[in-house]
């Protein structure tokens, strides 16, 4: 097992936007120290305050840290990015934002201010401010690709920490907002704190009810005890975070989420989840009943070591990927079509030696249709070819929307095909070429598709 040393961060900060008008923009990342001093990794911003609730965007930042004694240290960084919404003055959606913070170390955590200018650099927004940022010290524990299913003694947990992955799909129903019903689709993330709480971070995005173009990104907390037997689980979940965008009314972005769930696991790595509750906006019209069902997966094999205590658990496969995607003919939702271009971010987990799960959230850079996002579950196949190549091909689902792009509802399919080229032990090189439909609207365009990804094994 190898280690890096990384950080959670987490920062708020208010925008002017063009009129004088105020938007507060929140932002969360995970970045790990590649080399001395060198910091790399994806993160996410949306609009927390203000009326542009469904403005995400999502990419990579980059840093430069530098200690100025035991208690204080400075960083420079950029984050480039792609996304927009709630009818934001995006452009082509690309975001950039070069910063530098100066931190005070609390031992274990960072806190301090940040100076950064946010641009839109095809759009019309244009900000310089002071931000909050707050930092906490984590190890990203990693072993060499190619080790699934071996075993290995190390303690705690690998990767990001999360134990269990769970692909998503809801209804909300009975909004006050607007007439109908909105369906969506997503992924959610759970690391278990005891053996009844456990941590959540899921993001969805809407795939029926002429939404296309919401998406919501929340925390959360669930709380499960066993019934009847150790495979039945009753309990309750809440969440907040921030959603908007495909008309749904939800102000400035905040909602929060309050459900009972149920859990039927009939072995230790999958379980199915049936959760039913209400979901309302802090400062906007919506506010609805929902209901979710959801199949989760364990990302690890459940004997975690106490902490300094090492056990012997089984390593899996997983990859890390950035892309660039560029769609040859997207069609609009005024009748025309132009090419568009693309930032995804991906998470591939192995199932065996040649099938893998992938998770993957796009978002458009340029092309005229800042605000178009996508979030695909899916299934993928792989094989090696020779010693430094490898080739596969991917089933995946989900929902996009937004920037006038021609989703109709949001459900879209896209199939696609890959072949890449080793750049090491850890990373590789793919290129890719598939086709984007939606299953009602007039999207269908062919895709291509560049990735540099990160592969690695984790307990």
């Amino acid at each position: 097992m190898n280690t890096l040393p990384a950080s959670a961060l987490l920062g708020v900060e208010r925008l002017e936007l063009p009129g004088g008008e105020r938007m507060g923009l929140v932002g969360a990342g995970y970045v790990m120290e590649l080399r001395p001093g060198w910091w790399l990794g994806p993160a996410v911003y949306g609009a927390a305050t203000g009326r542009r609730g469904g403005l995400f965007t999502w990419g990579a930042e980059v840093q430069r840290r530098w200690r100025l004694g035991d208690s204080f240290g400075i960083a420079a960084g950029l984050y480039a990015g792609g996304g927009g919404g709630a009818a934001a003055p995006v452009g082509g959606g690309l975001m950039l934002r070069p910063h530098a913070d100066f931190m005070f170390d609390f031992g274990g955590w960072q806190a301090g201010l940040s100076a950064s200018h946010v641009r839109f650099p095809s759009g019309n927004i244009r900000s310089t401010q002071l931000g909050l940022q707050l930092m906490v010290e984590d190890r990203f524990a990693f072993a060499p690709p190619g080790h699934g299913g071996e075993r290995v003694a190390f303690s705690g947990r690998g990767g990001i920490g999360a134990d269990r992955m769970h692909p998503t799909a809801g209804v909300y129903t009975h909004r006050k907002d607007a007439t109908g019903t909105l369906g969506y689709v997503g992924l959610r993330l759970e690391q278990q704190a005891t053996p009844v709480l456990a941590a959540t971070l899921e993001a969805a995005g809407a795939a029926s009810g002429g939404a296309d173009g919401y998406m919501e990104a929340l925390a959360g907390l669930s709380a499960q005890w066993p019934v009847f037997g150790p495979s039945l689980r009753l309990g309750v979940r809440g969440a907040a975070g921030l959603a908007g965008g495909g008309a749904v009314h939800t102000g400035g972005g905040p909602i929060a989420k309050a459900a009972v769930v149920a859990r039927w696991q009939p072995s230790p790595a999958y379980s199915v989840d049936l959760e039913a509750g209400q979901a309302k906006a802090f400062n906007g019209d919506f506010s609805a009943r929902y209901a979710q069902l959801s199949l989760g997966m364990s990302l690890g094999d459940g004997s975690r070591g106490a902490a300094g205590r090492e056990q012997q658990q089984t390593l899996h496969d997983m990859e890390w990927g950035f892309s660039l995607l560029h769609y040859g003919r997207a069609a609009r939702k005024d009748g025309s079509e132009r090419a568009m271009q693309l930032v995804a971010l991906s998470f591939n987990r192995a199932l065996s030696p040649h099938l893998y799960l992938s998770g993957q959230a796009h978002s458009a850079v340029a092309g005229g249709a800042g605000a178009y996002s996508v979030g695909l579950v899916g299934l993928g196949a792989r094989t090696r070819i020779g010693e430094h190549w490898s080739a596969g091909a991917e089933a995946l689902v989900g929902a996009a929307g937004g920037g006038g792009v021609a989703s109709q509802g949001g459900a879209v399919a896209q199939p696609m095909a890959w072949v890449a080229r080793d750049l090491g032990r850890y990373s590789r090189l793919k290129l890719g070429g598939g086709w984007i439909k939606s299953r009602s609207g007039a999207l269908s365009s062919p895709v291509a598709q560049v990735t540099w990804s990160f592969e690695f094994g984790t307990p």
